[in-house]
């Protein structure tokens, strides 16, 4: 684990130092709105929409919500989730680069093992998100990334793929 966590610091590390040295013109002004859709989540039952904007050229805020009906996958997730987020890109606009994200929100989820066993959380949420961002078009980004917080009543680790259109 002090590994992977190793591995993705020197990387972001690696990214901003290339970055530091490269030629970025800043577009004036960045997207005002963009809306983010997990494509992979319906086949497993995890539904995710987001809305975001940028505050600067590389600081985006933006807030989710995730509806789960996980009934193929064990275990069974029911509930919902929002959530805030801020991700940093060491990038500039329209490139692609490494980004980190913060987040924090709500959770109201009920969890069926195959044993029977039911849990139920109400409670808040949080983690990071180190990941890169894919840059398609000048209006469609993809991210990939891995979450990493205090999810369903306990610390999780989840991939992340998701895309950005950006209006």
């Amino acid at each position: 684990m002090k590994r992977r966590f190793l591995v993705a610091f020197l990387l972001l590390f690696f990214s901003y130092s290339l970055n530091i040295y490269a030629v970025e013109e800043e577009p004036s002004p960045p997207p005002n709105i963009g809306f983010s859709l997990n494509l992979l989540g319906p086949i497993f039952g995890i539904y995710s929409l987001g809305v975001s904007s940028f505050l600067t050229s590389r600081v985006q805020l933006g807030l989710n919500g995730t509806y789960f009906d996980t009934r193929s996958v064990d275990p069974k997730v029911t509930g919902w989730q929002t959530q805030v987020r801020m991700n940093y890109f060491f990038s500039p606009l329209y490139k692609s680069g490494f980004y980190i994200g913060i987040f924090g929100g709500f959770e109201s989820v009920q969890i069926k093992n195959n044993s029977g066993r039911s849990d139920n959380y109400t409670d808040p949420i949080g983690g990071i998100i180190p990941g890169y961002r894919w840059s398609m078009t000048k209006k469609l980004d993809m991210l990939l990334g891995v979450m990493i917080g205090y999810m369903y009543g306990d610390i999780q680790i989840s991939p992340e793929l998701s895309f950005v259109y950006l209006l």
